[in-house]
């Protein structure tokens, strides 16, 4: 049964859908910095935040919400920010 996300993704711009591509398809790119654009990518697919945590490797749904929360605050530089 699907749940109701309390905050769900914004729409990506043109520029953040090619640059979350970009990431994922990157051998030179950081593991974490990949996993993150390939969970966002997930969402948008749309997955549930657990779908997506399974797909990028995430071991909670938890993890995938409060990334699509920094996001939708920050933008792409949400990529980056430390999860701890």
């Amino acid at each position: 049964m699907a749940h109701f996300q309390k905050h769900p993704l914004r729409a990506f711009s043109k520029q953040e859908e090619r640059e979350l591509q970009r990431i994922v398809k990157a051998s030179s790119e950081r593991i974490d910095v990949a996993r993150r654009a390939k969970a966002l990518l997930a969402v948008a697919a749309p997955q549930s935040f657990a779908q997506a945590a399974l797909v990028a490797g995430f071991r909670e749904a938890r993890s995938v919400r409060e990334l699509v929360e920094r996001f939708n605050e920050h933008g792409l530089a949400a990529l980056s920010m430390d999860m701890s």
